[in-house]
């Protein structure tokens, strides 16, 4: 006796996956829409803040803009990364000497959406980057950026938050590589994770041979706030020069009793104590930035006000 087993037609689409990190996501490079923007930074010039909104989009995207600062420029860039369908977006940046730029992201996807991070500089003699990333939402985020110190006496300094919830996954890798001598990283990393939230944050600083008198660190604060959370910290400094200083460092844990008993000798429970606590991170960032149009779009999903709106 023969018995015939129905089999359904397997999809003909043929899907492209992106490596991100150390994983690779399902992507669509094919229908994706696909743009790219040129950004110049001028000298002597008052160049208003740049906004890049990735918001609204159906299907994929794909966005990359190069931005150039040239001699003695300065730029401040803020890009918001917010909806439901999948979204990647890479940012060049070429600092000439002198040049100063700060950038600073929202990364927000819903709990349908995706956003795939990038950021690539090029440091120049005397130049001064500053990245600021605010990672919240509900779906996944894979934050990767890399910056060359080349010319000597260059700075870079990256101030990350988190918010982490549900089952989302954030994965954040940032490279701070230093060839020019007397160059300096700052890497600053704060977060909580609720729910089952998944988080993994790789920070490399590299001394490259010829990068005598530079100074890196990285430094993290995780606050775990779920008995399912899963948390990664992998921190790494590499030395192929002798005189240089790097260090990092981690704290990880859950809010202790005198935190709670402090909170609650003011009145505020359990509950909401960890909700201050968990978005404290977001919230410095959102000062930080120092725009009270970026501050409104940060806060759309987290239902705060800051000192900056009236």
């Amino acid at each position: 006796m023969t018995k015939n087993i129905l089999i359904d037609k397997l999809p003909t689409k043929t899907w492209n996956f992106l490596k991100v990190n150390s994983a690779e996501i399902q992507w669509d490079s094919e229908s994706a829409a696909k743009t790219e923007e040129n950004i110049i930074l001028k000298k002597d010039e008052k160049n208003e803040p740049v906004r890049l909104d990735n918001s609204g989009a159906e299907g994929y995207t794909e966005k990359v803009v190069n931005v150039t600062a040239e001699k003695a420029a300065r730029g401040v860039i803020f890009e918001v990364c917010r909806g439901n369908a999948p979204m990647l977006s890479r940012v060049n940046i070429d600092l000439e000497e002198g040049a100063e730029v700060k950038l600073v992201m929202l990364l927000e996807p819903s709990e349908n959406g995706l956003v795939r991070h990038e950021v690539r500089a090029e440091c120049g003699v005397n130049s001064h980057i500053h990245i600021m990333t605010i990672m919240i939402g509900g779906g996944d985020i894979y934050s990767d950026d890399h910056v060359t110190l080349s010319g000597d006496g260059a700075r870079f300094d990256a101030d990350a938050a988190y918010l982490g919830k549900n089952s989302q996954t954030i994965d954040y890798n940032i490279v701070a590589d230093h060839f020019g001598k007397k160059t300096e990283s700052l890497i600053t990393v704060n977060g909580a994770l609720t729910d089952s939230a998944k988080k993994v944050f790789r920070g490399t600083i590299d001394f490259k041979k010829g990068s005598a008198d530079s100074v890196g660190s990285e430094n993290e604060t995780v606050l775990m706030l779920g008995d399912d959370v899963v948390n990664k910290t992998v921190p790494l400094i590499l030395c192929a020069e002798e005189n240089v200083e790097g260090t990092h460092g981690a704290t990880i844990g859950e809010l202790d009793a005198d935190t709670i008993f402090y909170f609650e000798s003011r009145g505020i429970d359990r509950e909401t104590a960890e909700r201050i606590m968990a978005y404290a991170a977001v919230e410095r960032l959102i000062h930080m930035a120092e725009d009270s149009e970026f501050a409104a779009e940060a806060e759309k999903t987290m239902g705060t006000k800051t000192d900056t709106e009236e």
